[in-house]
């Protein structure tokens, strides 16, 4: 298929598709005129990688994963999902503190105990 339907299928602007065919994440054949032509699978890989990027995850890190053997995705993967899971529970420290700050009746936040144990934990912590 065209690249300007992959690009709808996808859900990106036919732009990115080029950039990631670029970063070698996407390899499409090309038809007469070296127009791109992309299958039902790329379609899907880029559906794919738009949500891993939309999650955080680095081209160098897709890159990898593509170029790795079978056998070692598994710990590529491993560190990708840890740190994302630790960037979800840091995410959401922060936003369970920002909607008590909405409502925090203290002046200072050495006067709210809660205020408080956010600011000595850790990030990620809570």
């Amino acid at each position: 298929m065209r690249i300007s339907r992959a690009a709808e299928l996808a859900g990106v602007p036919t732009h990115v598709l080029r950039h990631w065919e670029d970063e070698l994440l996407l390899r499409p054949e090309r038809r007469a005129g070296n127009q791109r032509d992309y299958t039902r699978d790329q379609v899907d890989q880029a559906v794919i990688i738009r949500r891993l990027r939309l999650a955080g995850v680095g081209i160098p890190t897709l890159r990898q994963l593509l170029a790795a053997p079978a056998a070692e995705r598994g710990a590529i993967l491993a560190a990708v999902a840890e740190r994302l899971e630790r960037e979800a529970t840091q995410a959401h420290s922060a936003a369970q503190f920002l909607r008590h700050t909405m409502s925090c009746s203290h002046a200072v936040i050495e006067e709210c105990p809660q205020c408080r144990r956010y600011a000595q934990d850790g990030p990620g912590e809570r």
